[in-house]
């Protein structure tokens, strides 16, 4: 499968909907936007240089496996049972320099870089990062099997949730 432009827009699209799902709170849409069996993780740092690289053995800021882990996640959201949601912080996802990599056999590997600005109980915080994706199926029904996520940040001064990265 060829990068088209048509595979670009929908990788696009993909990944500017889920940020705005994201901000919108539109919680059991952003659930749709995931394969049953996706990984979703944001590792750690290792050292000043390098993220760890297996998140089974490895310390991870998040490492949640199929969407009914993410779907634990936004359980805890709603039901204000999620300390790093109390207030629920209102945010701002800003996502650009996507590159598809890669385009074979229904699955699209892509990169992008995010800025997230967030204001809540912590006053205002903003957080960037890079995203490295695997999505899958037909360009009209593409959904996200793999999102890693790599935060800039090595010190987090607040809590973080699925919706700040």
């Amino acid at each position: 499968m060829s990068i088209t432009p048509e595979l670009y827009l929908a990788a696009s699209q993909l990944i500017n909907h889920e940020a705005n799902c994201l901000d919108r709170r539109q919680w059991n849409e952003w659930l749709g936007l995931y394969t049953e069996d996706c990984v979703y993780w944001v590792p750690s740092w290792k050292n000043e240089e390098e993220t760890v690289s297996d998140p089974e053995v490895s310390l991870n800021l998040m490492y949640l496996k199929g969407r009914e882990s993410l779907g634990d996640r936004v359980y805890r959201i709603e039901s204000r049972d999620s300390f790093a949601s109390v207030p629920l912080d209102r945010t701002s996802h800003v996502v650009g320099t996507l590159h598809v990599t890669s385009a074979e056999d229904n699955e699209i590997r892509a990169t992008a870089n995010f800025i997230v600005h967030s204001y809540g109980l912590y006053g205002p915080n903003t957080r960037g990062g890079l995203y490295d994706l695997v999505l899958t199926g037909p360009l009209d029904a593409l959904k996200i099997a793999y999102k890693k996520i790599t935060l800039l940040d090595d010190r987090l001064e607040t809590p973080v949730d699925i919706y700040h990265i």
